[in-house]
C-alpha cells in the first residue's frame, strides 16, 4: 500500500461521562467512565435489576462496506457491541455501555442476537463486556446516572470491573455504591459497599466533591471493595489515581506510589516486590514547574506499559513509569504505546513525538496547528486539528503524516480510540461505536 500525505475530513463531536450524580459537572473528556456528567436529561433514575446477564455469543456483525475503517483493520471483523461511549480494556477485554431499552438483553434478547448493540431509547444504561474476539460476555443494567465504571485487578491478577450504583440509605437522597465483579465471568467479588461519591480519578478513587478539591477522596481495593487509603491518611498530599492495587498520590512536592499488594504484582511490567505490605514503593520529585497542589492523571493509565501522564492545568505534564518510578519525559499532555513498533507517542499542543523504549527521541512533527492527540497503534498515530475538524495520522516509525483510509470511497471515517496488544481496536464514527476484532474475516478476499 502507498500512503500519501494527505489530511481526512473528520466530523467532531463529544461525549460527556459520569458516574452516580445527575447534577455534577462533566469530568476531563481524557477520562473514559470516570467523574460525573452524563445526565440523565431530565428523566429521573429508575429502579433498575443489577444483576450481571451472561452472554457468552458472538456480538451482532457489521457489514465491513459500511464503515469506513483504516485499510489494515479492512480483513478483520467487525462487530457491534452498542457502545455511546468510549470504552475501557483490560486483559484483552471492553467493558463500555450504551442507554438501553427495557431490558437488558441475553442471547435471547430483543435488541440484538446476543443482547450486545441495538439499543432503543434508554431509560437505563446497559453496561456490555466483550472479548476482544468478537464475544459478547455479560451484560448489566445501571441507572443513567451511574455511568461511572473501573477496571483493576485483585490481589490475584484477576481483571476486576467495579460498576457503581444509586441506593436508598434511608434518608432523602440515595447513596452512591460501588460492586467489584470478575471482568470475564462477571461473578460478583464484593459490594454493594458505600462510597461518598462518584469516581473521580482512573481507577477506584471515589469523592463527594468531583468539581473540586474540598472533598476528601477514597481509593478502594479492587479484590475486597475496602478502604485502601484516603486524602485524610495523607500530610500534605492528595490522591490521584489507583491501578491495579498501586495507589498514587502527592506528599508535598513528591509524586508517591503505595503498593496494597492487592493485584499490583499481577500486572504486566509491575514486579510488585518492594511496598507489597503497603508501604511506599517508590517517591518521585515532581519536576520544577508542576504544581502538586492541582496535578492530576490525565487519561486513562496505560496497563500494558505501567505508564501515566501526569498534567497540573496550566503546563505540558510529564510521562511516568509507575513499575520504576521513573520520568521518561517531559512536555506531554498525552502519551500512546504502539505495541506493532514499540514506539511510545506522546504529545503536547502542536508537537507529537515518538521515543524509544530507552526514552530516546526518535521522530517529531509539529503541526501547523494545536492537536488533540487521541491514540496510536498498528504502526500509526492519530490526532485532531479541532479549529478546521480534519485528523491527521502520522507513521509511528518515521513521523511522517500518511493516509491510511481508502480514498477512493466516501463517508464518515472511523477513528480508532483504543488498541490491545493483540491489535484490537474500539472505533467510533461520530456517536457510533464498533470493535474491530481478532478474528480474521475469511471472506474478505471475495468482497465485490
Amino acid at each position: 500500500m502507498r500512503r500519501r500525505s494527505l489530511l481526512l475530513a473528520l466530523p467532531l463531536g463529544a461525549v460527556a461521562l459520569g458516574s452516580c450524580d445527575p447534577n455534577a459537572p462533566a469530568p476531563p473528556e481524557d477520562l473514559p467512565g470516570s467523574g460525573a456528567g452524563t445526565e440523565s436529561y431530565g428523566r429521573p433514575d429508575i429502579a433498575v435489576d443489577p444483576e450481571p446477564t451472561l452472554i457468552g455469543e458472538f456480538a451482532d456483525p457489521v457489514d465491513p462496506t459500511t464503515v469506513r475503517l483504516p485499510l489494515e483493520m479492512g480483513v478483520m471483523i467487525v462487530v457491534d457491541p452498542g457502545w455511546t461511549a468510549m470504552p475501557q480494556v483490560l486483559d484483552g477485554i471492553f467493558l463500555g455501555y450504551e442507554e438501553g431499552g427495557d431490558d437488558a438483553g441475553g442471547a435471547d434478547g430483543g435488541d440484538g442476537a446476543n443482547g450486545a448493540g441495538g439499543a432503543d431509547s434508554g431509560d437505563r444504561l446497559r453496561f456490555t463486556a466483550l472479548d476482544q474476539d468478537g464475544t459478547a460476555l455479560w451484560s448489566a443494567q445501571r441507572p443513567l446516572s451511574c455511568s461511572g465504571f473501573a477496571l483493576s485487578r485483585d490481589a490475584d491478577g484477576r481483571a476486576v470491573a467495579v460498576l457503581t450504583d444509586r441506593a436508598a440509605d434511608g434518608g432523602a437522597d440515595p447513596m452512591t455504591t460501588a460492586t467489584g465483579y470478575d471482568l470475564r465471568t462477571a461473578e460478583t467479588l464484593w459490594g454493594p459497599v458505600a462510597v461518598p461519591g462518584p469516581l473521580v480519578a482512573p481507577g477506584l478513587i471515589f469523592s463527594a466533591a468531583p468539581e473540586s478539591d474540598d472533598g476528601a477522596r477514597i481509593a478502594l481495593s479492587a479484590g475486597t471493595g475496602e478502604v485502601l487509603l484516603t486524602d485524610d491518611a495523607l500530610d500534605e498530599g492528595r490522591l490521584l489515581a489507583e491501578h491495579s492495587g498501586l495507589v498514587l498520590h502527592t506528599a508535598g512536592a513528591e509524586l508517591v506510589a503505595r503498593d496494597s499488594g492487592d493485584g499490583a504484582d499481577g500486572a504486566d511490567g509491575a514486579d510488585g516486590v518492594d511496598g507489597a505490605d503497603g508501604s511506599d514503593r517508590w517517591r518521585l520529585d515532581l519536576p520544577e514547574g508542576v504544581d502538586a497542589s492541582t496535578v492530576r492523571v490525565a487519561g486513562p493509565i496505560d496497563d500494558s506499559r505501567q505508564r501515566a501522564v501526569l498534567v497540573d492545568g496550566a503546563h505540558s505534564g510529564v510521562l511516568v513509569d509507575l513499575a520504576e518510578g521513573r520520568l521518561l519525559a517531559e512536555d506531554v499532555s498525552a502519551a500512546a504505546y504502539d505495541h506493532g513498533l514499540d514506539v511510545t507517542v506522546v504529545a503536547s499542543g502542536r508537537l507529537v513525538r515518538g521515543l524509544e523504549e530507552g526514552g530516546t527521541e526518535a521522530w517529531r512533527h509539529e503541526d501547523p496547528e494545536e492537536l488533540v492527540f487521541l491514540t496510536a497503534g498498528e504502526r500509526l498515530a492519530y490526532a485532531q486539528r479541532p479549529e478546521e475538524g480534519t485528523l491527521v495520522v502520522l507513521d509511528t516509525s518515521k513521523g511522517e503524516m500518511v493516509q491510511p483510509y481508502d480514498a477512493d470511497l466516501t463517508g464518515l471515517l472511523a477513528v480508532p480510540e483504543l488498541f490491545t496488544e493483540d491489535a484490537a481496536t474500539s472505533v467510533h464514527v461520530e456517536d457510533t461505536r464498533y470493535l474491530v476484532t481478532t478474528r480474521l474475516d475469511e471472506e474478505y478476499g471475495m468482497r465485490s
